[in-house]
């Protein structure tokens, strides 16, 4: 296969498809998957809620304008108590000068 020319066939080719809902149920767990993922990876909720209110983060945004901001500030409020945010960040250079990375409970 040419480079460039996606097969059909190929299981692994990234394909998308627009599905319709009737509440904001699943602009909601969007949501929620995005502010998981960057508290776990140390982000503060602040820098978090920055990304949501960006145009250029385009899914989160998205969530931003359809919930509002009260709802995402929730979510997040949220999200941070359960996984117990600390300001530790999620990369630190070790005794040897490597980077480790902090282990997600």
């Amino acid at each position: 296969m040419p480079h460039g020319d996606p097969d059909p066939t190929d299981p692994m080719t990234l394909h998308g498809v627009v599905v319709e809902t009737e509440d904001d149920s699943s602009v909601r767990e969007m949501a929620e998957c995005f502010i998981e993922e960057y508290i776990r990876t140390g982000f503060e909720p602040s820098r978090i809620m920055e990304m949501f209110r960006k145009r250029e983060y385009a899914g989160p945004h998205l969530a931003y304008h359809a919930l509002g901001e009260e709802a995402i500030r929730a979510m997040l409020d949220q999200h941070a108590a359960l996984r117990a945010y600390r300001k530790p960040p999620a990369m630190m250079r070790n005794a040897s000068g490597g980077l480790s990375l902090r282990i997600l409970e």
